[in-house]
């Protein structure tokens, strides 16, 4: 048999064996791209920056599925200040998807440059839009314990003085100033105290029903009592 004849044997053996390792090979490769995070959804946001959870999922982008970790794309997500939980999903067809559970804004921080949204909890979440009609609060930045003491009385304060609080500014540990949409002066209190706005409103009421002009403060944080800052005089004129 001649050399030739040989040769070209071999190389049909070589071929026919080396036929199935190459499709093995092909196929891995194309289930290695096919198996590739390709894609983010993001539902459930409505009020805050949607991108900016895309932003952090797209991190797993090019990855594969089996090593994209659900848990720690959720971790990630949920670092986010406005974010309170989500739930993600890695697919093996290449698409995350995440739900989002927000924090709900009920007021605004106003004395940090840009303002900035609060939670009922007082944490801070994202900037402000312009025209944001949300309670103020403004002082507060170095204590945020009291920011969030302040935000969990709101309501009692607008209940014990009848009017809607309209902003809150610090002047010390327990002492605030209060301004109400339909009073046309601060009001000084201890806002763990807000029963106390009770008897200076009945105050402000006997003081109005005797036809006294509008004062200019109210003060009522010392416990059982309120002192009442009356308008000077018109000036008299020939």
């Amino acid at each position: 048999m001649s050399g030739i004849v040989r040769h070209r044997r071999l190389w049909r053996r070589l071929t026919t064996r080396a036929l199935p390792v190459l499709a093995v090979l092909a196929l891995t490769a194309t289930l290695a791209v096919a198996l590739q995070v390709r894609e983010v959804r993001v539902t459930g946001v409505h009020r805050f920056p949607a991108r900016e959870v895309e932003t952090v999922l797209r991190s797993a982008l090019g990855t594969p599925t089996f090593a994209a970790r659900a848990s720690e794309l959720r971790s990630s997500v949920r670092a986010l200040p406005w974010v309170a939980d989500a739930t993600v999903r890695v697919s093996l067809d290449g698409v995350v998807t995440c739900t989002v559970i927000e924090r709900v804004p009920v007021a605004v921080a106003v004395d940090q440059g840009t303002p900035r949204l609060l939670d009922r909890e007082g944490q801070l979440l994202a900037p402000a839009a312009p025209g944001t009609t949300f309670l103020e609060l403004a002082g507060f930045g170095a204590y945020p314990e009291e920011r969030a003491s302040v935000l969990a009385a709101a309501t009692q304060l607008e209940r014990c003085w009848n009017d809607s609080l309209r902003r809150v500014d610090r002047l010390a540990s327990h002492d605030v100033v209060l301004r109400f949409a339909s009073t046309p002066f601060p009001v000084l209190a201890d806002p763990d105290n807000p029963q106390a706005l009770v008897g200076a409103r009945r105050v402000l009421d006997s003081w109005l029903a005797s036809r006294l002009p509008t004062p200019l403060r109210v003060d009522a944080r010392v416990p059982g009592r309120v002192a009442v800052l009356p308008a000077p005089p018109p000036e008299e004129t020939d």
